[in-house]
């Protein structure tokens, strides 16, 4: 299901000297990381599902779906707390689809649209592009905000965790 809603995405576009490529699943993923005034904490999602659209060796369009359950922290107790914040049962997938990209050399400026606990917002990533052997790797970072995406941050000896999320990103096609 994941991978026809990526299909049906990315086919709406002219399809004429396009090649779509699977993200390798065994070799991408995501990993994100929060703050709380007593501790860090990160997770990693290896189960990636997406395409990237390439038109003469430049990336055109790329959709990237995440299920919220596949995020391991190594720590059962956080994993199953984020579970409940992030709602997984009524909004279980992090889409990512991009509108526009600047493919400059080895860097890219990707806009897109970032849907997250059933909100969806413009988002703005800078992406590095590297070859290593017969693959592509594409990675970057950004942050999110919980607050823009109406998550309620979950608290601690009375502070809640920072507002502020930090994602890393390597994907392989």
């Amino acid at each position: 299901m994941r991978l026809l809603t990526l299909i049906l995405l990315l086919t709406s576009y002219n399809l004429i000297s396009q090649e779509i490529k699977r993200i390798d699943s065994d070799s991408s993923s995501i990993n994100y990381s929060g703050k709380h005034f007593l501790h860090k904490w990160s997770a990693e999602n290896t189960n990636i599902s997406g395409l990237v659209n390439v038109e003469d060796e430049n990336i055109v369009n790329i959709g990237v779906i995440a299920k919220v359950a596949d995020f391991k922290s190594g720590n059962s107790s956080l994993d199953s707390n984020a579970l409940r914040v992030l709602e997984a049962l009524q909004f279980p997938n992090i889409i990512f689809k991009s509108v526009n990209i600047d493919n400059q050399n080895k860097e890219l400026q990707i806009d897109g649209l970032i849907e997250f606990h059933g909100i969806e917002k413009n988002i703005s990533v800078i992406a590095e592009l590297t070859k290593i052997d017969d693959m592509y790797r594409l990675n970057g970072e950004f942050t999110i905000n919980l607050s823009n995406f109406l998550i309620e941050r979950p608290s601690l000896l009375l502070r809640k965790i920072d507002d502020e999320i930090f994602i890393k990103f390597n994907l392989f096609y």
